[in-house]
């Protein structure tokens, strides 16, 4: 309760602080800062747009490494190292402004990563940023320039063009009491006079994970390698040509992670509540307020509460197979790293060739090329807990390849335009639900009859009996084609007053379902294919130089996705899902978004200081929402069997379907639950505040504030139905986006001598209360995390000290609804038992970072 009204208070000072004291500031002004949000330069205060621009500057500053980092800086976005369910680095996701995507596929993601305008599929969980110049984080749907995925927004990376001048370098080292350990150089410099430069960075980064597990191993391990290259050609004084080049690869251990099982810290029980919609549900078994912190929650397993297996448990199979076994011998695509442990490989590379040519009259003629591989592999403990139960082996390969054509008019004109196009192919395989599997325990019931969870004794009595391999279905890749066609048109109607037509006409193609697999998907795949035009309305005004007023309207899409599992269903199947799901179809219809935005970009004091203002509303159209249903499979239909043809358990009855053995050694029904897509609906409204400027020469304060207002008017959701007694979420909330956030940052220098000075920077983040599933039962406390770093800096030397999470703050950093695998009392009821999966913050830390430039 101290730690959220001391929040507040500091929220609250964000718009006193700097705006009353920049009234005693001196004569220092703000510098310009130049975008390319819309693919040619402005002024940040001058496009009508919401943008936070960070600077290599801040970059350097605030000791920035990573998305997480531009997340706490940015109002309006957020991103965590837990995309989905599963903490850890394995998954993406880019959420902006009550924007959460339930599905898996980084297909269908609602927020968008580039690399100078090159998209970046699942890139935003380990990216360097040693060559970066600027960040632009874009918010609202960017679809007329920057095409696919910009739904909600962007954020584009501005890398660094390498000197023509002179040779110069960077090494910068950090080293932290908690044994992380960062170090990353960079080199620049012409290679041919006036006509060929290049720069070469690199990064290696490792860090131990900040907790124990109770087998003795860690939790949080990460490791990244990465080396980067680029090349800049001045063909002519027109013609300029730029390559880069990246590869890296990550090796991370077993993430840190707390599973909150609901039937071990019921608060619900006993507490019958009304929902929206008029229902009256008596959930149980599950969390019903603040999810439990990590002094007060029961484990799910053991004494830890944040905890997890970091190696696998003992036993054999039937074959006589270890679990390390059947993993090292499970089909992967050719190339995939190999892994025999629970963690993450990923290998990385991107490639990119932007070339810009100048015509006499003004106009600029762009060509952009991309093209992205990635394969990663990431066995996971599936039940997220020390219980010594499953473990899924996810291998996952993407794949892009973009090409953009664009023409500009001159831009001092009353008149300007741009018209471009752009194509864009994806290959992505992956299972995402779960992998290959093996059980080391499960639920005896499964086999025996039993309703007792635990450990079946393997045959010659040493460890358990290991239950697998059940192959990887690759049931979540896809293939996309993207082809756009865009324009813009702007026009000055006064010297105040510029109005601006965007629009990209755009084709996208989806194919999946049918047969899949670590190669890729058959001929027997259903496509999906979305015209749509796509446009956005600018009015600006301008009445002084110092204040910019603007209105928007602007739509974004993400293509609709097929019902994999109802897709590839028989007839008698299919029948079982329409009897739950009556209006359920092969595929959802695309997801919309109309959002309406108008602003405020102001200078003030002279323009040592600056106030921007967003508010905005959106109407979200066709979500795609999750639920379950429990199907008697056809025995060859059931991705759980062994991949060859026929039935795991005890066989199958022609027109009956699947069946399994009773405690008796009678037949029944065996049942399988499944995983479909409903659309649905959601409104948001909300507004963000920047504020912030010069305060004296050498201080400088910085602050946001966001606040998102999210409503179903639209949805479904069943998962644990039966715990919790109700289905329908209209007037509920969007989960895991908080309500309120903010930051505060300020930096003091001084000459120390004539060739050094001193500095000292603090920042404060706030991160409100989040749901963390679509019922709002349960939600994860607000949190405070503040930084603080002093130094010293001299033209070729930066050496400083530094404090991350100063108050060692412990909530929960965030939190998502996951089933109980752990409790499960067969395939059936898989998703009954229902928890909450948290990530925990990184602990206090102590460190020394020293730069020296050549």
């Amino acid at each position: 309760m101290i730690r959220r009204y001391f929040a507040s208070v500091l929220i609250g000072a964000t718009l006193i602080i700097p705006i009353e004291s920049v009234v005693y500031a001196q004569t220092t002004q703000l510098e310009e800062i130049i975008v390319t949000a819309r693919k040619r330069e402005e002024s940040l205060q001058d496009i009508p747009i919401a943008i936070t621009a960070i600077s290599k500057t801040d970059i350097e500053e605030a000791a920035i490494t990573g998305l997480e980092d531009i997340s706490s800086l940015a109002s309006g976005f957020y991103f965590f190292n837990q995309g989905q369910n599963q903490p850890g680095r394995y998954n993406t996701q880019l959420r902006f402004r009550g924007l959460n995507q339930a599905q898996f596929s980084p297909s269908f993601e609602t927020g968008a990563l580039f690399i100078d305008g090159v998209y970046v599929l699942n890139g935003g969980t380990s990216l360097s940023l040693q060559d970066i110049e600027r960040v632009e984080v874009i918010k609202g749907p960017q679809s007329a320039y920057f095409g696919r995925n910009t739904f909600g927004g962007a954020v584009n990376f501005i890398t660094r063009d390498p000197s023509m001048e002179e040779f110069s370098g960077e090494l910068n080292i950090t080293a932290t009491d908690r044994s992380r350990f960062d170090v990353t150089t960079f080199l620049e410099g012409p290679l041919i006079a006036d006509k060929l430069s290049g720069s070469l960075s690199a990064r290696y980064y490792d860090k131990e994970g900040h907790y124990t597990a109770s087998d003795g191993g860690n939790l949080g391990d990460e490791q990244t390698t990465s080396v980067t290259a680029k090349l800049l050609w001045q063909a002519s004084d027109k013609l300029s040509i730029k390559f880069r080049g990246s590869v890296s690869e990550d090796d991370d251990g077993a993430p840190a992670q707390a599973y909150i099982a609901g039937r071990l810290n019921d608060s619900c029980a006993g507490n019958p509540i009304t929902t929206p919609v008029g229902e009256v549900a008596n959930p149980f078994n599950f969390i019903c307020g603040q999810v439990p912190d990590v002094n007060s929650a029961v484990p799910a397993q053991f004494s830890n509460v944040i905890d997890g297996n970091t190696v696998f448990q003992p036993g054999i199979n039937g074959s006589g197979n270890t679990i390390s076994q059947i993993f090292a011998d499970s089909t992967i695509q050719g190339g995939l790293p190999a892994l025999t442990e629970i963690g993450l490989r990923r290998e990385s590379t991107r490639f990119s060739i932007i070339s810009n040519y100048q015509f006499d009259n003004g106009y600029e003629l762009d060509f952009v090329y991309g093209k992205n591989e990635q394969d990663a592999n990431f066995i996971r403990d599936f039940d997220l807990s020390a219980f010594p139960g499953g473990f899924s082996g996810d291998p996952q390969t993407l794949s892009d390849e973009s090409y953009e054509l664009r023409i500009t008019s001159p831009q001092d004109k009353r008149f300007r335009w741009s018209a471009g196009l752009n194509y864009y192919e994806q290959d992505f395989a992956s299972s995402l639900q779960g992998g290959t599997f093996a059980f080391g325990c499960f639920s005896n019931q499964l086999f025996s009859g039993s309703t007792t969870a635990g450990c079946i004794p393997s045959p010659n009595g040493v460890g358990n009996l290991i239950l697998g391999p059940f192959a990887n279905s690759f049931g979540q890749s896809d293939e996309s084609e993207v082809f756009g066609v865009f324009a813009s048109l702007e026009y000055d109607i006064t010297d105040q007053l510029t109005v601006t037509f965007e629009g990209r006409q755009q084709n996208d193609t989806l194919i999946k379902g049918g047969a899949t697999g670590p190669t890729g998907i058959d001929g027997s795949a259903q496509e999906l294919e979305f015209d749509e035009f796509l446009p956005r309305v600018i009015l600006r005004y301008q009445p002084n130089d110092g204040t910019t007023l603007y209105a928007s309207y602007s739509k974004g899409v993400v293509p609709g996705d097929l019902n994999t599992e109802f897709f590839n269903a028989d007839a008698r199947e299919r029948a079982q899902y329409l009897a739950q799901f009556p209006g359920l179809g092969e595929s959802t219809p695309q997801e919309e978004l109309d959002s309406f935005e108008i602003g405020l970009k102001q200078s003030i004091f002279g323009n040592r200081g600056y106030l921007n203002l967003s508010i905005y509303s959106n109407e979200w159209t066709g979500i795609k929402g999750r639920s379950s249903v429990a199907i008697q499979e056809t025995c060859e239909a059931s991705d759980i069997a062994a991949a060859a043809p026929g039935c795991t358990f005890a066989g199958v009855v022609p027109g009956v379907g699947r069946l399994q053995a009773g405690p008796d050694g009678e037949l029944g029904a065996f049942f399988n639950a499944r995983n479909i897509l409903l659309d649905g609906d959601a409104d948001i409204q909300g507004f963000e505040l920047e504020v912030g400027g010069v305060i004296r020469d050498g201080w400088t304060a910085d602050a946001s504030i966001a606040y998102v207002d999210t409503e179903y008017t639209r949805y479904i959701f069943n998962f644990g139905a039966s715990r919790l007694g109700f289905s329908d979420v209209q007037g509920l909330s969007v989960p895991r986006i908080p309500d309120w956030s903010g930051n505060l940052t300020s930096t003091y220098t001084w000459n120390i001598n004539s060739g050094m000075t001193g500095f000292v920077r603090g920042d404060l983040n706030y991160f409100g209360e989040t749901f963390t599933d679509e019922r709002n039962l349960a939600f994860t406390d607000s949190y405070m995390l503040a930084d603080l770093r002093a130094g010293v800096e001299t033209e070729n030397y930066r050496v400083e000290l530094f404090v991350k999470n100063l108050f060692d703050e412990d909530a929960w950093a965030s939190g998502a609804r996951f089933s109980d695998t752990a409790f499960a009392a067969d395939f059936a009821n898989f998703f009954q038992e229902q928890g909450v999966n948290v990530a925990p913050q990184n602990k206090q830390e102590f460190g020394i970072r020293a730069t020296y430039r050549f």
